[in-house]
């Protein structure tokens, strides 16, 4: 009945908003959220006929959130499951897709970690330092190749020409304290951004404690003859108590990961031309403890933890050219992954140090080279945007995988455009579904790449303060990589399931008000279902999904400089998990989530007070792994 009601709801509340726009609003020329192929190089490029989500700074700054993932829970269509609080460990997914199918981006470099999908957040920037959030909802791989599976996400940092200085301070619930300073220098031809964090909290129950650093410059040299170069480097630092976050049999797990990147960006526009290119390395460093040292007693069949390193490095040179009949843009991307482990690869001739852990060299390696060429060509008819294009990714394993699609969008009027798009993609194992071997999980190093092919179609209206839209897909997913378990008492096995086929609608609606004290009502919702059913095995991550998600946001004032954002989400989720206590298939239970955040902003500074799960709601993300009840954060910002 809810559900129902959910629906009706949202239907009437479009129905009324677009018939009041229609009724009282005279013409109005307003910009249309989306970017084409001549995008500037750290923004995601969607083609001519598809949408893209923005978060913007001002709306980030009025959320009630506390961490990345917190504010991408907000977007209709996205699932974050959370496993910690604070942003140390969340799994993504978009459109039903798994973790491991979400290409992640920083400022337009890809940052997805090939070891795992678990450590796809840890973006090594603070919350407070991020400008923009852009979200591509669907495939991506013809422009970003492999894992870009069922979208792409792009996170943009702040950036200041003028000298600048910010510092934040956030206290809360569970002894959580967070301290940010940022500073800008320069001029318009070269500056740097800096920032500095450091997070860490109790934890909300045992063993949820966490420790998180992240340190970050960004620097831009701007030339009139050669272009821009933008030089990002990055380091972030995770401690965090996992309980229960793998398995609630072991309790007292733990999690320590470093994360390092450097990357090297360039962009130059001419006339018809634009050129760009980017240069790139990560390594990521996670020892996991199944026995937390410091609190547990280990059996004595645990002899060690599991320590791993990924090495990633890239490179990616792309060019456009507008000419009167087409708009072409050609590139190729290198990539190379790789790892060391003592439990993930294949077993090395003789060990190889660990200069984080002298005492524990890497026994296992793998390694894999990936080149990707892509072609992409765009055209306007008159009031028709047209575009197609295709792309192959070369691997010595898996021979040569071919994505590629078009879009189509219709300009009915200036306000009102309709789209519609197919596009196929293509995702690679992690080293985790290859390799990963233990008491309670039996990988399979024989998988195969998983394919899909999406068909879209939406309509988007943009007119005086009103912005409506609409969109439904529908995904054919073949080889779908998922843990399944055929026996209660069995191992979870890596395997390739049969077809997992996926249907959905979106719906989000905003509207601004010029006068009155409500400033902004935006209302959202999302519906999807998967074909397949878990009945010979049950399913750990693919059949678990969200079939229904609605938030609502209303944004007012109390008084002039004083504002309050309220938020309120219901979810739904499908799937079940056996709760370890009575051992028993427990459905997922529907809940609603209501946070708050006040906000008082001056020029100089601005006062915020949140309170998140208002209801006191018990729920969880993740099978039976509670997440925090009512809870409390305030915080300053000051700007010089």
């Amino acid at each position: 009945m809810f559900k129902k009601t959910i629906f009706i709801f949202s239907f009437f509340v479009l129905f009324s908003l677009f018939s009041f726009s229609q009724k009282n609003v005279d013409t109005l020329k307003v910009e249309l959220q989306e970017v084409d192929v001549n995008a500037a190089q750290n923004q995601l490029k969607t083609g001519s006929g598809r949408l893209l989500t923005v978060i913007d700074k001002a709306t980030i700054t009025k959320l009630p959130v506390q961490s990345l993932d917190d504010l991408l829970e907000t977007i209709s269509g996205v699932d974050i499951r959370q496993r910690g609080v604070g942003g140390t460990q969340s799994d993504i997914s978009i459109r039903g897709g798994s973790f491991d199918q979400v290409l992640v981006l920083l400022n337009g470099v890809n940052i997805t970690d090939p070891q795992t999908g678990h450590y796809n957040l840890d973006v090594p920037v603070e919350l407070s330092d991020i400008s923009r959030i852009e979200l591509l909802q669907g495939s991506a791989a013809r422009l970003y190749g492999p894992n870009a599976f069922s979208g792409a996400i792009n996170i943009i940092t702040y950036k200041k020409s003028k000298n600048s200085v910010s510092a934040q301070l956030t206290a809360g619930s569970y002894g959580t304290f967070t301290q940010n300073i940022s500073g800008s220098v320069g001029s318009k031809k070269l500056a740097s951004f800096l920032s500095f964090s450091n997070k860490a909290s109790d934890g909300y129950i045992p063993n949820t404690d966490f420790k998180i650093l992240n340190a970050f410059s960004h620097t831009t040299l701007t030339t009139n003859k050669v272009g821009k170069f933008d030089l990002q480097l990055a380091y972030q630092q995770k401690s965090y108590g996992a309980n229960a976050f793998y398995s609630f049999a072991y309790p007292n797990q733990f999690d320590h990961t470093q994360t390092f990147l450097g990357a090297l960006s360039w962009n130059l526009t001419t006339t018809n031309f634009q050129f760009s290119a980017q240069t790139y390395a990560r390594k990521h460093y996670d020892r996991f403890e199944l026995f937390r040292d410091s609190i547990s007693t280990k059996p004595t069949w645990y002899t060690t933890h599991n320590y791993h390193v990924t090495d990633v490095s890239g490179a990616k040179a792309t060019a456009t050219y507008q000419s009167s009949f087409v708009k072409s843009t050609f590139g190729l991307d290198v990539r190379n992954e790789h790892i060391y482990s003592n439990a993930l690869g294949i077993v090395l001739p003789t060990p190889k140090d660990n200069i984080f852990a002298a005492s524990h060299p890497f026994t296992k390696a793998d390694n894999r080279l990936l080149s990707t060429a892509f072609a992409d060509f765009s055209k306007n008819i008159r009031q028709f945007n047209l575009s197609l294009g295709v792309s192959a990714t070369s691997n010595k394993r898996y021979g040569f995988m071919w994505s590629g699609g078009g879009d189509v969008s219709y300009n009915a009027t200036d306000n009102l455009r309709f789209y519609t798009s197919v596009n196929s993609a293509v995702r690679l194992p992690t080293f985790t579904d290859l390799y990963l071997q233990n008491s309670i999980q039996k990988a399979d190093a024989n998988l195969l790449p998983e394919t899909a092919t999406t068909y879209e179609i939406g309509s988007r209206y943009d007119k005086m303060g009103l912005k409506l839209n609409t969109s439904a897909f529908y995904r054919i997913g073949k080889n779908v990589i998922d843990w399944v378990r055929f026996e209660p008492t069995s191992k979870w096995e890596s395997k390739n399931l049969a077809n997992i086929n996926a249907f959905g609608v979106d719906a989000s609606t905003e509207y601004y008000f010029k006068t009155g004290f409500v400033k902004k009502i935006a209302l959202s919702y999302s519906y999807l279902t998967l074909n397949k059913e878990a009945v010979s095995f049950d399913s750990k991550y693919a059949l678990d999904y969200l079939r229904h998600k609605a938030v609502v946001s209303v944004n007012h004032t109390i008084v002039s400089k004083l504002s309050a954002q309220w938020k309120v989400s219901y979810n739904d989720r499908a799937g079940d998990y056996v709760d370890f206590a009575n051992a028993t298939k427990t459905l997922y239970k529907p809940f609603t989530m209501l946070d708050l955040r006040l906000l008082w902003t001056d020029k100089y500074y601005a006062i915020f007070a949140d309170g998140n799960n208002l209801l006191d709601v018990n729920y969880a993300d993740y099978g039976g792994l509670v997440q925090p009840g009512i809870n409390f954060n305030v915080g300053v910002r000051v700007k010089l």
